[in-house]
């Protein structure tokens, strides 16, 4: 029983121990996390000659990206976040909608998109819908269904958004698929709706992984920090379907994840120990 109590005490001091290096390492690897623009050596010049004219249009209603310092694939992501908009939504297959055809409800209903892209619609058959946002879709049935019925009123709604999805894997409430209601998707919406990063999530440098055939799959550092409880909308970038969006955990969490299962069997048989038998 003493040596137990002696193994714990030991195992207690190294676990303190590495605590505290653990969390000055920590420390001083945070004050380092923050944009890279020391450790790149940014050219500003360079960036300065090949970046657009300064008499280029820039839309009032979106985030300022006036730092030379940014890397250019940051400022091509933010330029597609402030360019590209979510509410034209291309249909693809699994996705789920309804057609309704006033006055007209033999031809009105839900159609589940198959893998090849068509729904099999009544009177006029297979119809390949695919890549059409609602607007377009409207206006292929309208003028489908024109060759049997006068004047057709047509109305397209989306019942299930299941074609487009990106992932969110780590250090995250929900981690798993986020399924899209747009064609591009934000960080920070993403994190939102996989419930936030957790308390052993490490947020100063988050991965956002774009995957390629090739095998060379572009990657760049999210600061999550930042954009969150900072509200640096520069690390708000757009995610596109199939993106993953990789939260870290920290070094005091993982050193933690290989101490616990050491200490626990340890803990439990000198808690078996202590049993004091009675009655003589």
């Amino acid at each position: 029983m003493d040596s137990s109590k002696n193994i714990i005490k030991i195992l207690v001091l190294i676990s303190l121990v590495l605590v505290a290096i653990i969390s000055t390492i920590e420390l001083a690897m945070a004050q380092n996390f923050g944009r890279p623009i020391a450790d790149e050596k940014v050219n500003q010049e360079a960036l300065k000659k090949t970046a657009p004219a300064a008499e280029a249009p820039v839309p009032t209603s979106t985030p300022e990206i006036a730092d030379p310092t940014l890397p250019p694939e940051v400022v091509s992501f933010v330029t597609e976040l402030n360019t590209e908009g979510s509410s034209n939504y291309t249909l693809g297959p699994a996705d789920v909608i309804e057609i309704t055809v006033q006055r007209h409800p033999e031809v009105s209903g839900q159609f589940s998109i198959n893998k090849e892209g068509k729904i099999q619609y009544q009177f006029v058959g297979d119809v390949h819908i695919a890549n059409l946002t609602k607007d377009q879709l409207k206006e292929v049935i309208t003028q489908r269904l024109s060759e049997y019925i006068i004047n057709p009123e047509v109305s397209v709604k989306i019942i299930g958004y299941n074609s487009k999805v990106v992932y969110v894997i780590g250090e995250v409430g929900h981690p798993g698929k986020i399924y899209m209601q747009g064609d591009t998707i934000t960080v920070r919406e993403v994190l939102v709706q996989s419930g936030l990063p957790l308390l052993s999530a490490s947020t100063r440098k988050c991965p956002l992984i774009t995957p390629s055939a090739d095998g060379n799959p572009k990657k760049i550092d999210v600061n999550v920090f930042a954009l969150l409880y900072e509200g640096d909308l520069r690390e708000n970038l757009v995610m596109k379907p199939g993106d993953t969006l990789y939260v870290p955990a920290t070094i005091l969490s993982k050193a933690m994840r290989v101490i616990q299962p050491v200490a626990q069997p340890v803990g439990a048989s000198a808690e078996t120990g202590r049993t004091v038998m009675t009655g003589f």
